[in-house]
């Protein structure tokens, strides 16, 4: 079962990834002549920055799985998200988040 709230963060994290490993691989290839460091430092940059982008859908799914505002369409949970925290609300948890995905993609590579 193709599920849209679940499917549209992952194909937009995934193709922010490697639009951003292309535009490094092309714009920057002297980060890939050190054969450890230069592919752990750009797979974690593509990976933390693709997470920033897609970060407030993945928080609003998280909410939608407490039971957060459950009953409400994403416009509304968004809306009631910044009136009750700012707009900064919507990054909540980004710190660990971001130690999480450069350290794990950066190795994966």
């Amino acid at each position: 079962l193709f599920k849209t709230n679940v499917q549209i963060p992952k194909i937009q994290k995934m193709g922010t990834y490697f639009i951003l490993i292309d535009s490094f691989r092309r714009n920057i290839p002297h980060f890939f002549s050190s054969p450890v460091l230069g592919p752990f430092l750009l797979s974690g940059t593509a990976a933390t920055m693709a997470w920033w982008l897609v970060w407030p859908l993945e928080n609003m799914k998280s909410q939608v799985q407490g039971n957060y505002g459950k009953d409400k369409p994403l416009a509304q949970r968004l809306a009631l998200t910044i009136r009750e925290r700012g707009f900064f609300g919507l990054y909540r948890g980004i710190g660990p988040g971001t130690l999480r995905s450069f350290l794990a993609n950066g190795t994966s590579m």
